[in-house]
């Protein structure tokens, strides 16, 4: 008994796509949990970044309290020039931290278009 060839293609493309699915939903799966890795990093290293800043401010608001301590009849002028000074070590402190964050994302994109590219 002859197969005509069409009659054929029909029957073997199901099996076909049994075979192709699998193999799709395991590189979603892969991709899924390649997200949820990345996802996790990402909340970690926020985390990291708001220890970080928060130990900043108590770090600056420690040194105001001391300055004051040392200096208990300051002038206004002495107490503005060490706000002054504060408010520019605050600026600093965020914008390392910032240059963190923007770190941290960078190499969270880098890993996730790695991931795309093997």
């Amino acid at each position: 008994m002859k197969i005509r060839r069409p009659t054929f293609r029909l029957a073997v493309l199901p099996l076909a796509g049994l075979l192709v699915a699998p193999a799709i939903a395991f590189a979603h799966d892969e991709h899924r949990a390649e997200h949820q890795e990345l996802n996790a990093e990402h909340q970690e290293g926020h985390e990291d970044l708001n220890a970080e800043h928060e130990a900043g401010h108590d770090q600056l608001d420690a040194e105001h309290e001391a300055w004051h301590r040392r200096h208990p009849y300051a002038s206004r002028r002495e107490h503005r020039r060490e706000h002054k000074h504060l408010k520019r070590e605050h600026a600093e402190e965020h914008e390392q931290i910032n240059q963190e964050h923007r770190d941290l994302h960078e190499d969270l994109n880098d890993q996730h278009r790695e991931f795309h590219e093997d």
